[in-house]
């Protein structure tokens, strides 16, 4: 009958390399004790041997393997070795992993586009301007004609912009609802509002908001006429 090689690795049938190795370190670990320690060739040469920093020679192979406190104490020194090789290779990817990962979040960030700033809405970007009118000052006296008025005083001045107009009106006026137009040199009516006026330490005065920011710069007619009146009177204003 011829033999075939088995297709395992057993060196018999049911037996290992691997289990015949181990079967060899246990019997040199307790078949030869040495309690004396004599002929060995200490720790310093164990662990040379055991780095591989040097070559054994036949002495220290024919040692290692006739004396089990020798043979233990190297492969506790191998064991120790690989271990602590373990932990540096470990710790070495760990390292090199984070410097990937840092690498990667500075080159994101560096080729991310910048972050704007969230718009915020129209209504909140608004702000609205406060603004003083005085009428009094134009009322006509007996005998003046307007032309007089308006050659003693100067013409009041709104800035283009979102405007909360307190209007002091002549004197005498009553309180109560009134409307008023802004009209360009044609006489077309470019900005309308309304406001409640109300007497202040004897002034009526009325608030009302003027949106000036799209008018342009230029002379305008201001009229103001009491919601429950047929006439209006007219001021002329500049804006600027």
């Amino acid at each position: 009958m011829r033999w075939r090689k088995s297709a395992s690795n057993d060196i018999v049938p049911g037996v290992s390399v691997e289990k015949l190795v181990q079967a060899g370190r246990d019997y040199a670990a307790s078949a030869f004790p040495n309690p004396d320690r004599i002929g060995c060739p200490g720790r310093e040469r164990l662990e040379t041997l055991a780095l591989r920093t040097a070559m054994p020679d036949r002495d220290d192979i024919n040692h290692l393997v006739t004396c089990s406190p020798c043979f233990i104490e190297y492969h506790a020194i191998l064991k120790a070795s690989k271990q602590k090789r373990a932990v540096i290779i470990g710790t070495l990817v760990a390292a090199a992993l984070a410097l990937i990962v840092f690498s990667g979040v500075v080159i994101s960030r560096r080729l991310a586009p910048p972050i704007t700033p969230a718009k915020q809405p129209v209504e909140a970007q608004k702000q609205v301007l406060k603004a003083v009118i005085d009428l009094r000052p134009f009322e006509r006296v007996r005998g003046d004609s307007p032309s007089d008025v308006r050659s003693r005083l100067s013409l009041p001045v709104l800035d283009r912009a979102d405007l909360l107009v307190s209007i002091q009106l002549p004197t005498g006026s009553p309180e109560g609802q009134y409307f008023f137009q802004l009209l360009d040199s044609s006489g077309s009516p470019r900005v309308e509002t309304s406001g409640n006026a109300v007497i202040k330490d004897f002034v009526t005065t009325v608030e009302a908001q003027f949106d000036l920011r799209d008018i342009p710069a230029g002379r305008f007619a201001l009229t103001v006429r009491r919601t429950v009146a047929l006439g209006s009177a007219s001021y002329a204003v500049e804006v600027r």
